[in-house]
């Protein structure tokens, strides 16, 4: 049967599956989904194509809100569709989600790894909250394929015995535009760029390259915040509103963490149209130093409360027990979770350099949630992916195991 099973992993069978999913995720946005809805990005977008302004509320002026990749791209299907916008975005989202698995196939194949990267892009293609995600108006539907685009360029360049100095203007380009749709990225990215030139994997010249292009593209962006703001912003603003949202009834898990009512957070959230995001971000810093009286505890116990939460459910779902959350969720990050870690041990005899990259990977990600806040799915999607890769390596591991195990040993005559 493992045999039958090994035979059927084939780069040719990912390719048809991949279809198969994409299109029964287009029947489901078609026929079951049917409505969407958009949040900040969506009002920042209509504002684009309705004023020219990159504003989430026009008499407020200019924002920050968000960084700029997804606005733009929803501000064009507004453009080309009008009120059909985000039915054609989501359509889009389906198509763009094939690259995924085949960028995950692609970049282990650059190790030699292909096995791993067929069943890790099979993986992908089972995940239920990876298939229904196309139908959020959220950056990760964008953000997800521009990182495994950057990853494939990345080690490209990392493995190449010569490369040219147009991989590194490429690397920079897809990097500004990575950089500009969630900055969580940015740390682990900059690290891992940077080790190019510590690791001499790459010349001064070709690094420098590299960094303008980054520099080039990224730039306009802090500038017309400067010109926005009279301030340097260097992404963008929320920073005290993630950290006091992790402290409200809807954002936060443990009752004793639940500093701020619903009722005080209705009423700030409203005022947001009338202040602008740097005051209400002073608003937020006040609002947060008054109910945690800035003791340590508070924040370390939210970190641990929102780890759990990142790595389990958000609050909102956690009371969730309908069929759709509690099998295609939580029962499903649970053996996630634990194939993972049981991955990483396997993982560690093969390759410390791969394990502690795999844990910085891993804390790139969590760090920042845990000092906000950890209430949307959509946070561990921008990683989950990379769970996949692990357990994949565990399969094949443990099919290696079994092979040598069953090897017929023979005795000499």
């Amino acid at each position: 049967m493992l045999a039958k099973l090994k035979s059927c992993l084939t780069y040719r069978n990912l390719i048809l599956a991949n279809l198969a999913v994409v299109a029964f995720k287009v029947i489901y946005l078609v026929f079951v989904q049917k409505e969407f809805g958009g949040l900040e990005d969506f009002t920042i977008a209509k504002n684009i194509v309705q004023y020219h302004q990159y504003s989430e509320f026009i008499d407020q002026g200019g924002t920050a809100f968000k960084l700029p990749v997804y606005p733009f791209c929803m501000a064009i299907f507004i453009w080309l569709f009008g009120d059909n916008a985000l039915f054609g975005l989501a359509i889009f989202q389906a198509v763009l989600s094939f690259s995924i698995p085949i960028l995950i196939y692609k970049i282990l194949q650059l190790f030699g790894l292909d096995k791993v990267g067929i069943i890790a892009g099979f993986l992908f293609l089972l995940s239920p909250a990876y298939f229904l995600y196309s139908g959020n108006m959220e950056a990760t539907n964008v953000f997800v394929p521009i990182l495994l685009l950057w990853f494939y360029l990345y080690f490209r360049i990392w493995i190449a015995s010569e490369t040219k100095t147009l991989d590194f203007i490429v690397l920079g380009i897809v990097s500004a535009f990575l950089f500009l749709t969630q900055v969580v990225i940015v740390p682990l990215s900059g690290l891992i760029i940077l080790a190019l030139l510590i690791v001499k994997k790459t010349n001064f010249k070709n690094f420098s390259y590299l960094i303008f292009t980054i520099i080039l593209l990224y730039s306009p962006w802090i500038i017309r915040n400067y010109y926005v703001f009279d301030k340097f912003v260097p992404s963008k603003t929320p920073t005290w509103q993630n950290i006091y949202y992790g402290f409200t009834e809807n954002g936060q898990l443990m009752d004793d963490l639940k500093l701020i009512s619903k009722e005080r957070d209705h009423e700030l959230y409203q005022t947001r149209d009338e202040k602008s995001e740097l005051v209400m971000e002073k608003i937020y810093k006040d609002e947060v130093a008054k109910v945690t009286r800035n003791e340590p505890q508070f924040f370390i116990k939210k970190a641990m409360s929102n780890f759990f939460c990142l790595w389990f459910v958000p609050p909102k779902y956690f009371d969730d027990n309908s069929l759709s959350v509690l099998v295609g969720r939580k029962i499903y990050v649970v053996v996630l979770n634990i194939l993972t870690l049981i991955s990483l041990v396997f993982v560690y005899r093969k390759s410390k350099m791969i394990f502690w990259f795999s844990l910085l990977f891993f804390a790139n990600f969590c760090f920042p949630y845990m000092i906000g806040h950890a209430n949307n799915i959509r946070f561990k999607l921008d990683f989950e992916w990379f769970q996949l890769i692990l357990i994949a390596f565990l399969f094949v591991e443990l099919y290696n195991w079994y092979q040598q195990k069953n090897v017929p040993r023979f005795r000499n005559a």
